[in-house]
């Protein structure tokens, strides 16, 4: 639950900032009647993101009996790789989103393409959108401690919900506050949720044959915490936490984060340039 939580509570926010930032932007300029373009670009991009989501499962359905864990170990990886790239990336640029977008809305208003406004919210959304999906995908995938499909659903609401409401107290009045703490906290837990997505795709791997082992396992703390019990399946889904994991996957988890680290010094010193 607390997994799907702080996926689409950040996705969410990502998302709904892009549309305030259209809106406000154009309600600054005398534009308020545009407002409809914006509106009608985040809804379609909902509808493709759920489309999207439809199609995954059926993917999954498709690759069940034919190299099913080998599939599932791509979708892993995609995920580790996007959501890597998307918390460095937000990291280095998100201060410079804002007047990218008010720059290419002023362009749309000038020229009279008033779809083009609708392409913003379109393309900015449906990113998110895609970024959800793949991520809950990998979650899932990985073993997130699911037991029910109840409670993850829960806390993806609730994560959708409180994530639309601090957008719009942002922009209700609440500009002034900072959300860079936000940003850091959230993005060192999906770090955490990514090195986790990155050790269960080896697994697979190590299942298949494709990747040796090496050692197995190399330790086993189920008697302590177990992936079963709640608390262990709170640790599993964030951390990535593993009972009884193989020597390759601990390895992988834990090169993870010096091989991040060292990614994210070279973004900002490629920014410093």
């Amino acid at each position: 639950m607390l997994g799907t939580f702080i996926i689409t509570w950040r996705e969410t926010i990502e998302a709904a900032l892009i549309v305030g930032i259209l809106l406000t932007y154009l309600n600054k300029i005398g534009q308020s009647k545009q407002f409809r373009f914006v509106y009608w670009g985040a809804l379609w991009a909902v509808i493709a993101s759920l489309i999207f989501a439809g199609m995954s499962d059926y993917l999954s359905v498709f690759f069940k009996d034919i190299g099913e864990d080998i599939f599932e170990a791509a979708i892993l990886f995609l995920a580790t790789g996007v959501l890597t790239h998307m918390v460095v990336w937000m990291h280095h640029n998100a201060r410079e989103i804002k007047g990218a977008l008010q720059h290419q809305a002023e362009l749309a208003i000038t020229k009279n393409r008033l779809w083009a406004l609708a392409t913003l919210a379109f393309v900015g959304v449906f990113r998110e959108g895609v970024e959800t999906v793949l991520f809950l995908w990998g979650f899932f995938l990985q073993g997130g401690g699911v037991t029910s499909v109840a409670l993850p659903v829960t806390g993806g609401l609730l994560g959708i919900g409180l994530g639309v409401l601090m957008t719009w107290l942002f922009f209700k009045g609440f500009g002034h506050l900072d959300l860079k703490p936000f940003f850091r906290v959230s993005g060192f837990i999906l770090l955490f949720m990514a090195a986790g997505m990155l050790s269960s795709g080896i697994g697979k791997l190590v299942t298949v044959g494709l990747v040796p082992p090496l050692m197995e396992p190399i330790w086993n703390t189920s008697w302590f915490l177990s992936e079963r019990s709640f608390l262990g399946s709170l640790v599993a889904g964030i951390f990535g936490y593993r009972s009884s994991p193989s020597l390759v996957q601990a390895l992988f988890y834990l090169l993870y984060f010096p091989i991040t680290l060292i990614w994210l010094r070279r973004q900002r010193h490629d920014l410093a340039q």
